[in-house]
């Protein structure tokens, strides 16, 4: 299974932080772009309950230590959403409630984007109340346990590799 394939995700609804599983939607950044894909019905499943995602609302690449810097525009009817305040920040772009994307793809560009982007992910509207309250969410996505061993793998064989040729 190739990275950015599936995911396991970290979700925040309110203030209690959840690992959960999101199938139908995903995400990929590549150079100053990140392209979203959404499905016709995706699902969140969290524990054993499960929510359609009615709307993704927002996209963006997050800065954890304030070396990042970014510029965009509004962009096909998401406004652009930026936030610097503090260590770190936030820049990407975000629609109005019941104006997000459900069963499309969207390209998002940044006129500028530099320094270190520790993640990059979106938010969700989902059918039904979420542990803690509310119906919204936000994604990080991150490679599956079976990614994350493949690659711990690979690294392990790399270095010991290298060792071999010394």
């Amino acid at each position: 299974m190739g990275l950015g394939l599936a995911f396991s995700v970290s979700a925040q609804s309110i203030s209690s932080f959840h690992v959960a599983g999101i199938s139908g939607i995903s995400v990929l950044r590549s150079g100053n772009q990140i392209t979203l894909n959404v499905g016709s019905a995706p699902t969140l499943q969290l524990g054993s309950n499960s929510y359609a995602v009615t709307e993704v609302f927002g996209v963006w690449a997050l800065d954890d230590n304030g070396d990042m810097s970014a510029t965009n525009g509004d962009q096909s009817g998401w406004k652009k959403s930026i936030n610097f305040a503090g260590t770190g920040g936030i820049a990407g772009w975000k629609t109005n409630p019941n104006d997000g994307l459900i069963n499309g793809s969207q390209v998002f560009t940044y006129g500028s984007l530099t320094g270190s982007v520790e993640s990059f992910g979106y938010h969700i509207r989902v059918s039904g109340n979420l542990p803690g309250g509310g119906n919204t969410a936000f994604f990080r996505p991150v490679p599956e346990p079976g990614t994350l061993a493949a690659l711990g793998a690979g690294v392990a064989l790399m270095g010991r590799s290298r060792r071999r040729n010394r």
